[in-house]
């Protein structure tokens, strides 16, 4: 776990970072300088880009990750490269014709509540074209066990050029849709830069000759690609449909909203985010020498960690969440998805804290029944958002993605379990979750200061240092305390 633990806390620094940027462009910039309707905009574009780069990829992502310890540092690894790339490029131009059949019905489902989307359809696929590239870079860039140049573009250049964006925007400078021109540029200089630091480092090494691969090997591979492809689309759909359903359902106004409160929640899953990354290529490692033992340990280890630093954002959210929506601009709108914060935050508490079971799944031999979930529980959220936001608006939407994550998660422990006998849990979760109420608690008692920054800051530092106190008092990680111990040792010498 020792390179886990420093690529992840490096990523995890390196993306918190990003959301201190990330909350400036969307909880203070966009607010302010453009309309609900501008900024709804602006998140459906990107977030049905994102619902759409899984079935422009079919899996290739994931196959690039499950293969690559097969032929790293072989004579083969070129033509691995190769291969790779030509099924990247056969999945995107199938794309690109789908997306021609169906702009039609893509037209009509928004032109009625956001007919504004309209015309922006063909940036969608220009979006979804770029990221379904960079994602596959990505999945090689993870593959050689680096997540740091990635997790800097994404959460810290992309973040930084969408700034410089918003201040031209607001001095008037640019229009909207100059604005949303420099947004998708600002994703293809990422994509360039990423794609010549794999060059540079030898990653990318392409064999145009004769491949030497039998035809059952492609077989399998294209097998395995399409069968992570319903996964992948299926985990998108159901991290994403909520955005594009609240909008074609409520509107730009309400999808803004929504957007803002579920940008707020995020911050819960962002350690898994970085602790997934680094972690998948070696349980994919661990099942190739059939190293059961260390899958586990990953397993148990992801979940308390995940756990330990996502109760502590989750009560740090809870307890600030009137202050935070107090220092949005227009909060008077936005407020409207404080609600939205708390249903969707329990929801991504809870995969967190779970551990990597998902992951684990899919780099076993049942990667097929993890696709098979994955599809059974894309029904039930669409019919969960289809039925309850009509009957709760925002809360439904929220409500809905929640309700998928408690019922995937506990589908995916149960066949661990009965699979392979492994599961994550322990007597120190208990004592974590007993912990993490008391402070809860606490923080919630805590008398409010007139100042918002100034209350924000004295109940966070308050709630912080007693829940890690706490934490590391009762050694509830091993692995944690171990790091804080020679951290500790450093500074002292």
């Amino acid at each position: 776990m020792g390179i886990i633990i420093k690529q992840s806390s490096i990523s995890t620094a390196i993306t918190f970072l990003g959301v201190i940027i990330g909350y400036v462009n969307l909880l203070i910039f966009f607010p302010k300088y453009m309309s609900p309707e501008e900024v709804g905009l602006t998140r459906i574009i990107q977030d049905a880009a994102m619902l759409m780069v899984p079935f422009a990829q079919l899996g290739v992502g994931q196959l690039t990750i499950r293969y690559f310890p097969n032929y790293d540092g072989k004579p083969q690894y070129g033509a691995f490269v190769s291969i790779i790339m030509a099924m990247l490029l056969i999945a995107l131009l199938f794309f690109v014709a789908l997306f021609l059949i169906f702009l039609g019905p893509l037209s009509n489902y928004f032109s009625h509540q956001s007919p504004e989307v309209i015309n922006y359809l063909f940036y969608i696929l220009g979006l979804t074209l770029i990221l379904s590239v960079y994602h596959v870079l990505v999945s090689f860039s993870q593959s050689s066990l680096n997540i740091i140049l990635p997790s800097f573009l994404k959460e810290i250049v992309l973040r930084i050029l969408t700034l410089l964006g918003l201040i031209l925007f607001a001095t008037q400078l640019i229009s909207f849709n100059q604005f949303i021109n420099l947004l998708m540029l600002a994703y293809g200089f990422n994509l360039i830069l990423l794609l010549t630091y794999l060059f540079w480092r030898g990653a990318l090494k392409f064999q145009f000759n004769r491949i030497p691969f039998d035809r059952p090997i492609i077989s399998e591979m294209v097998a395995y690609s399409l069968f992570t492809f319903l996964g992948a689309s299926g985990i998108l759909i159901i991290g994403k449909i909520d955005s594009v359903m609240v909008t074609g359902m409520l509107g730009l106004t309400d999808n803004a909203i929504y957007t803002t409160a579920f940008y707020i929640a995020v911050l819960i899953e962002i350690p898994k985010r970085a602790i997934a990354q680094i972690s998948m290529p070696m349980i994919s490692r661990a099942f190739k020498n059939n190293n059961l033992k260390e899958i586990e340990a990953i397993y148990s280890k992801s979940a308390i960690n995940n756990s330990i630093i996502g109760i502590l954002i989750f009560i740090g959210l809870w307890i600030n969440l009137d202050n935070i929506f107090l220092l949005i601009p227009r909060s008077e709108v936005y407020s409207l998805g404080s609600m939205v914060v708390l249903i969707i935050g329990a929801g991504k508490l809870i995969d967190m804290s779970a551990g990597l079971n998902g992951e684990i799944i899919i780099m076993s031999k049942y990667y097929k029944v993890n696709v098979q979930l994955i599809l059974f529980l894309t029904v039930v959220t669409v019919l969960a958002n289809y039925i309850l936001i009509p009957i709760y608006g925002l809360n439904g939407a929220a409500i809905g993605s929640t309700l998928t994550f408690l019922i995937f998660n506990v589908i995916k422990y149960a066949f661990l379990y009965a699979k392979y006998k492994i599961q994550p849990f322990s007597l120190n979760t208990l004592k974590l979750l007993i912990i993490g109420l008391v402070v809860l608690i606490i923080g919630l008692s805590l008398p409010q200061l007139s100042n918002n920054y100034i209350d924000i800051f004295y109940r966070s530092t308050i709630v912080t240092v007693m829940y890690s106190s706490v934490v590391y008092l009762f050694e509830i990680s091993p692995d944690l305390n171990n790091q804080i111990n020679i951290l500790t040792r450093r500074y002292r010498r």
